[in-house]
């Protein structure tokens, strides 16, 4: 897959407002309309869109704290750790689940009310998985940075 630099433009510029127009794609890549709609007709059948979202403002909508839970099992067999992922996909204050390497097998990401809110998470949702050895939660001070941007290099 070759891309080059308008398409990596167009990208970016879907990236920043899902919503930009055609228009004003055009205006900022030097293209005309016909283009535009080719080339994100292109990047659609490439599967680089994946789906078209809007992004909440969590605090505002009362979620107020973040607390970042790393998390072992026991069993780290594939159905060990496939047993975990198909419960926490379950529970909704889960916004991100990784499974990374090092001292840890999960690294998730978790949005509650308020300390009571996350602390009845902790205790009523999360410890109630099986084959969980060990969690260890981190809360989020500050967001420095927070961006579903992908990083395109023109």
């Amino acid at each position: 897959m070759k891309l080059d630099k308008k398409d990596l433009k167009i990208l970016n510029l879907l990236q920043e407002n899902a919503n930009i127009s055609n228009k004003e794609i055009g205006a900022a890549t030097y293209l005309t309309l016909t283009p535009v709609y080719e080339r994100i007709k292109k990047l659609n059948a490439l599967g680089l869109l994946k789906k078209k979202v809007f992004l909440l403002d969590r605090k505002k909508l009362g979620l107020n704290v973040m607390v970042l839970v790393s998390v072992s099992i026991e069993k780290h067999s594939g159905e060990g750790a496939l047993a975990f992922m198909n419960e926490i996909k379950k529970i909704p204050e889960v916004v991100e689940c990784l499974h990374v390497t090092g001292a840890f097998d999960f690294q998730l990401k978790v949005y509650a009310k308020d300390i009571d809110h996350y602390h009845e998470f902790n205790f009523k949702k999360l410890a109630s998985i099986k084959n969980i050895r060990h969690m260890e939660s981190y809360f989020v001070m500050k967001e420095v940075i927070n961006t579903t941007k992908i990083p395109l290099f023109l």
